[in-house]
């Protein structure tokens, strides 16, 4: 014991960087209204404190993640069933390579999908792992909010009319702030056409365990669907489901066990056992239990003169997911990166911010007392409200679409170079590039980078927005001519 110890003194515990800022974040203890879902492991059972002796690998009797046969097979079939799908396969590199699959599995170099331009980075990963090309569609974009929602089935239905071979689509359900596209419409739509329906569900594995949250990807007729266990379940960083028809598990299993490691965390996989069986048993009770304190805490946010966009509605939104607590401060006066810090500096760390709101991650894992506390830091927050309140200026988000060039595979394999962002006109886009919050690309690699794109970045980052996709000194990838 005292060996170990000695790690943790001295001149060795400077040199390691990434050990002393993990326990200088713990030992300020803040309270995590952010992922992963288990929040300091408060649901995890008492024989997780012997998580050393649990990193094993594949012994007798464990099974194999590349071919289960046994207990991982067994707790698949488990999870299977729990989630409404026909297969369950167990990601140990999280959303990122489901997605990946899902991908691969489904389409052929040179098919076309639909891709709404708000999704994950991890799908442009898919088109060049898969050589889809892609057929982008704007979501729908609310000013008086200042905020992206998500594709109309108008929009997928126009998509089709003009590509009529178009193989299948992308879509995220729900969203960061919550919001879920009217899903069951989409897919009837697809469906007359036979295009395959993939669902980004990494922020909604709890949907399926109770009646008063959104229809999870399943209940909407999805084909594949990703779920990230530890973004609202009580289990490990990186662990995920990915869920499968019966009609497409035979591919889904090869590319699987090509996109996974051969050396599986157990740990993960037992997470991910965990969480399944902890939601199965006591989910809908305790999801009832934090819907009420939400609700409870809501009231109380409101008396302070937060907004806490409930009951928000659009046509294309078909309903928002009530555990997402998101708070628009724009009405103080301050933007969401300033109430993020007046919130951390009260001891609430939130999970995400933007120009004009905050995002809380609220799972099973939260108790009451939690919640008091965030109400608590809020009434700080309140006390912070500037004399001359008024809604921040709206960022600059172009609704253009720009020229594709290259596919993101060509673009992917051609070499590039950097240059300065302010010199890129004219050139075609090497990675993402765009603005963070909302994450959603100003342009894609393979597409022509013009003036007013520029422009647009420039002038958000100088307001203060963060940018992706950039470089030291301002520089970009862009493929070499």
């Amino acid at each position: 014991m005292a060996a170990h110890l000695d790690l943790l003194n001295g001149d060795i515990f400077m040199k390691m960087p990434l050990v002393s800022k993990l326990i200088e974040y713990i030992s300020n203890q803040p309270l995590p209204f952010h992922m992963p879902g288990h929040k300091g492991g408060r649901l995890f059972p008492d024989e997780l404190p012997r998580l050393p002796l649990m990193d094993l690998t594949e012994v007798p009797g464990l099974d194999n993640l590349q071919a289960p046969s046994g207990v991982i097979r067994q707790a698949q079939q488990l999870a299977a069933e729990a989630f409404g799908s026909d297969a369950c396969f167990f990601l140990v590199n999280g959303s990122t390579s489901g997605i990946h699959i899902m991908m691969m599995a489904s389409f052929l170099p040179g098919d076309k999908v639909l891709i709404p331009r708000n999704s994950h980075k991890s799908v442009w990963g898919g088109l060049v792992l898969s050589g889809a090309n892609p057929v982008y569609i704007q979501p729908k974009y609310d000013k008086d909010r200042d905020l992206i929602t998500h594709v109309s089935p108008k929009a997928v239905k126009q998509a089709l009319e003009k590509n009529p071979d178009t193989a299948g689509m992308v879509i995220t359900n729900p969203d960061y702030y919550g919001l879920c596209p009217q899903l069951v419409k989409i897919h009837r739509i697809l469906g007359k056409s036979g295009a395959r329906l993939l669902v980004d569900e990494a922020h909604g594995a709890h949907l399926a365990f109770h009646p008063d949250l959104p229809p999870s990807a399943g209940r909407c007729g999805a084909d594949m669907w990703v779920q990230s266990a530890h973004k609202t379940l009580p289990a490990f960083t990186q662990s995920a489901y990915l869920h499968v028809r019966k009609q497409y598990v035979a591919r889904a299993a090869q590319v699987h066990a090509v996109m996974q490691s051969t050396s599986p965390s157990y740990l993960l996989m037992a997470s991910l056992d965990w969480a399944r069986a902890c939601m199965q048993e006591k989910g809908r009770e305790k999801l009832d239990r934090l819907l009420g304190i939400i609700s409870r805490t809501r009231e109380e946010l409101k008396k302070l003169g937060l907004d806490c966009m409930e009951n928000y509605s659009r046509p294309e939104v078909f309903m928002a997911d009530p555990t997402r607590l998101v708070l628009d401060v724009s009405g103080l006066g301050i933007t969401g990166f300033e109430g993020e810090k007046i919130l951390r500096q009260a001891g609430i760390q939130a999970e995400m911010a933007d120009s004009r709101r905050l995002v809380l991650i609220c799972t099973i894992a939260d108790e009451k007392e939690h919640f008091d506390k965030l109400i608590e830091a809020c009434r700080f927050l309140a006390q912070n409200k500037r004399k001359k309140s008024g809604k921040p200026a709206n960022l600059t988000i172009s609704r253009e679409i720009p020229k594709q060039i290259l596919s993101p595979r060509e673009a992917f394999e051609r070499d590039k170079e950097l240059i300065p962002l302010k010199e890129a006109k004219g050139r075609i886009c090497g990675e993402l590039l765009g603005l963070y919050p909302p994450g959603i690309p100003r342009f894609c690699p393979g597409e022509l980078i013009d003036s007013q794109g520029i422009e647009e970045l420039m002038e958000n980052q100088s307001r203060g927005a963060e940018l992706f996709g950039i470089k030291e000194n301002q520089m970009i990838s862009v493929v070499v001519e």
